[in-house]
């Protein structure tokens, strides 16, 4: 089924009202895609209805989050803001404590969104447990990147306790009223197989749910002042970050078990535009982020030491990290961040399961506390995007970092 005039004219009426195109990046990238996933454990004996109550008010504040996708032109898409865009799903309690589940076994439970025409894009599963509530939370991309799930977390939060919060920036929000799913046309959703070849088998591959394989690494203090003098004494202008230093650690370390089948490896970084441009706001929704990719072949990773691969992560993010790249990459228009289609296809590669390795770092993510929330609310349990070969950093309440490393293959025990 094709557009029609009044179909143009209906697109056009509603942009920026119920409906937010998505951007060069969103479109190229993120269709039919993995979402991102929190596993987030709620330690108060609160009433699960209290919490669904808060989540709704959450969301009529951060509206992004009740949106379905529709099909808006041949390879673009966007976002319809719906009445039932976001799922509440309740399971029945577990006579069990939380520490006593497997994330495995938790996340089997969960609510996965899809990101495909006519979806809901944001789902919580709240599961009652003896000691708390467990809440699974699945969010496609095209909604929100790692900032944005963690402003909406906070808000949830603060809305439960009854605490102020500063709202989301308005560069990126329904300003308009919601519509039923059901009352979406038709040619606005279209089905799997009238998408392209490429959503087709990215869609498929998502849906094979191939098992990945976690371990996980503790980094005291020590070790990383130790890691930084070393630095230093290889080099005495060389200064990096704790950061740097567990990236490539765990790079070193790694490599040749989570890829196995190339001499070329690319490390993936998130860059926060947030920080860069000066026309986005602190506390845009959506996602403000850019991947910068450091390369090296797998003898280069063998021959350097850790100080030296750092410092080439370190170069090549300085490269990207900065207001003038910011600015020639992304620039902000009535519906939000979209980016120079030119600039991003030339810096910014799409995920190869082969030779990629995701990077993240999510300390700030895993301590609300450090938000203004007491330390007796809840804490993250999982955040997780299903790559094939990957480090997550994050930090636990008492400041202990640590990194969750996923290869598609099973980890030998040490």
């Amino acid at each position: 089924m094709k557009m029609n005039e009044k179909h143009t004219a209906h697109l056009k009426e509603n942009y920026g009202k119920n409906i937010l195109p998505l951007s060069v990046l969103e479109n190229e990238r993120m269709i039919a895609g993995s979402p991102n996933e929190i596993l987030y454990f709620y330690r108060k004996d609160i009433p699960i209805g209290k919490l669904k109550e808060s989540i709704i008010k959450t969301i009529e504040h951060y509206n992004l989050f009740s949106s379905r996708l529709i099909a808006i032109g041949e390879n673009k898409f966007a976002l319809q803001y719906c009445t039932d865009g976001a799922v509440l799903n309740e399971l029945p309690p577990l006579d069990a404590v939380s520490r006593d589940l497997s994330l495995e076994d938790i996340k089997k439970m969960m609510v996965h969104v899809k990101t495909l025409p006519g979806e809901p894009l944001f789902a919580i599963t709240g599961i009652p447990v003896k000691d708390g509530i467990l809440a699974g939370i699945s969010c496609s991309h095209t909604v929100a990147d790692g900032i944005s799930m963690l402003l909406f977390l906070y808000a949830w939060m603060c809305i439960t306790e009854g605490r102020p919060f500063l709202p989301p920036s308005p560069q990126r929000l329904f300003k308009g009223l919601p519509v039923d799913s059901d009352k979406i046309h038709r040619v606005f959703l279209p089905s799997l197989s009238e998408l392209s070849r490429e959503i087709q088998d990215k869609a498929g591959h998502y849906e094979k749910d191939e098992k990945l394989y976690t371990r996980r690494e503790f980094f005291s203090d020590e070790f990383l002042a130790d890691m930084k003098r070393t630095a230093q004494q290889e080099n005495e202008t060389c200064s990096i970050s704790s950061n740097q230093i567990i990236i490539s650690f765990l790079l070193k370390k790694y490599h040749d078990h989570i890829l196995r089948d190339t001499e070329k490896v690319r490390l993936r970084n998130g860059i926060n535009l947030r920080d860069l441009h000066p026309d986005i706001d602190p506390l845009h929704l959506g996602n403000a982020t850019f991947t910068s990719m450091t390369e090296f072949t797998r003898k280069e990773i063998h021959a350097m030491s850790i100080a030296q691969i750092a410092n080439r992560l370190k170069e090549t993010i300085a490269g990207y990290r900065n207001e003038k790249f910011a600015k020639a990459l992304s620039y902000l228009t009535e519906y939000g961040i979209e980016y120079n289609a030119e600039v991003l296809r030339q810096h910014h590669k799409a995920y190869n399961s082969e030779t990629d390795i995701n990077s993240t770092n999510l300390t700030h993510l895993s301590d609300l506390e450090s938000l203004g929330l007491s330390s007796n609310i809840g804490t993250i349990l999982d955040v997780s995007s299903v790559v094939h070969a990957g480090f997550v950093i994050l930090k636990e309440k008492n400041g202990q970092i640590f990194a969750d490393v996923t290869s598609r293959y099973p980890f030998v025990q040490e």
